[in-house]
């Protein structure tokens, strides 16, 4: 049984989780918090598997109240989000200071945007209660984008594909990487439309590439890192560009990495070096398989630094990943790979 904590300074979003939860056979509220104040000491006190938690609150806000929790009483915790660009914001930071996941909260609360809450809420606080926490440090500041770009070996292409626990597994990659790196980069991260670009400005404030939502039509560029928008498919199409495709859902997400990688085998082929980072189920597993077909590198996040081992671990099973590192030595690798070092090994 999965005991869980419900923190919101709403009576009525209080009691309409922890019912919808309890009717679930395998989860328990095991409590309820109503600030931020409170969060630390319920913890010690009920000792709950997971705890869900409303970012805005008053007096000591969601954002603070976590930082505490992972200081004082690591616990895993999915956090509720406004779709806002506010709420885009404080979110990224939330999974920045080691949240495992969000939901999205709606503006207007009827019963159908609750019953869209709870299937998305209930497979993650099922998720977050399989998380070994990791040790959270805080962001780094930007770095200033100010020596030299390393010489690229070849016209190499970078994908990466990252889902639960990506977005602060992609802050940690890209501070890693050499700064100015003049490669194409396209990024799949499994999130919802309105929360991509705040991502991609957080990324492009590291200096590795220029980082931005992609468009329809955009052109592969050195040094031009695009991410998939959320709800919309990244592909590679004839021409050195990308197209948007605003199909169906594919391994139960969208954006999916499998079209990307599936893409980028036929039109770019060898020519790329894949990173599959941390994230739940399998997608990228097929496309990474083409890639790998065609003579491609594929690289896949060590057990050791995921939040969640199976987008990786899928990909290693069936046999397409050439070798595994820690989120943190992931960059060093990748940077040997694309400037004409020597394949690394795990």
């Amino acid at each position: 049984m999965t005991r869980v904590l419900v923190v919101d300074d709403s009576i009525f979003m209080r009691r309409v989780l922890s019912d919808a939860l309890n009717k679930e056979a395998d989860l328990e509220v095991c409590g309820v918090a109503a600030s931020g104040e409170e969060v630390v000491d319920k913890i010690r006190e009920l000792k709950p598997d997971v705890v869900t938690m409303d970012i805005e609150m008053p007096r000591k806000n969601g954002l603070m109240a976590l930082k505490d929790v992972m200081e004082q009483a690591p616990t895993p915790v999915v956090m509720f989000s406004t779709l806002t660009s506010m709420g885009a914001d404080a979110t990224m930071i939330a999974l920045e200071l080691g949240a495992v996941d969000f939901a999205c909260k709606p503006d207007v609360i009827t019963g159908e945007t609750l019953s869209k809450i709870f299937l998305e809420l209930v497979p993650k606080v099922r998720t977050a209660a399989t998380v070994r926490l990791q040790r959270v440090r805080p962001p780094r500041p930007a770095r200033v984008a100010s020596t030299p770009a390393p010489k690229v070996s070849g016209q190499q292409t970078l994908l990466i594909a990252s889902s639960t626990g990506g977005p602060k597994a992609l802050m940690t990659l890209f501070e890693t990487l050499p700064k100015n790196l003049m490669v194409p980069c396209l990024m799949v991260q499994h999130m919802p439309a309105g929360f991509t670009r705040s991502l991609a400005e957080r990324l492009d404030k590291i200096g590795v590439f220029k980082v931005r939502e992609a468009q329809d039509g955009d052109c592969i560029e050195p040094g031009v890192a695009l991410l998939a928008p959320g709800g919309k498919h990244l592909q590679v199409a004839k021409g050195n560009r990308v197209v948007l495709n605003d199909g169906p859902d594919r391994n139960g997400v969208k954006p999916c990495a499998d079209y990307l990688f599936e893409t980028a085998a036929q039109y770019l082929g060898k020519d790329c070096l894949v990173a599959i980072l941390t994230g739940m189920g399998k997608d990228g597993t097929a496309g990474a398989k083409a890639l790998k077909q065609r003579g491609a590198t594929v690289f896949g996040e060590d057990a050791s630094t995921c939040v969640v081992y199976g987008m990786p671990k899928a990909a290693k099973d069936a046999g397409v990943i050439d070798a595994e590192f820690p989120i943190d030595q992931m960059g060093t690798a990748i940077a040997a790979m694309l400037t004409g070092g020597k394949r690394a090994s795990a």
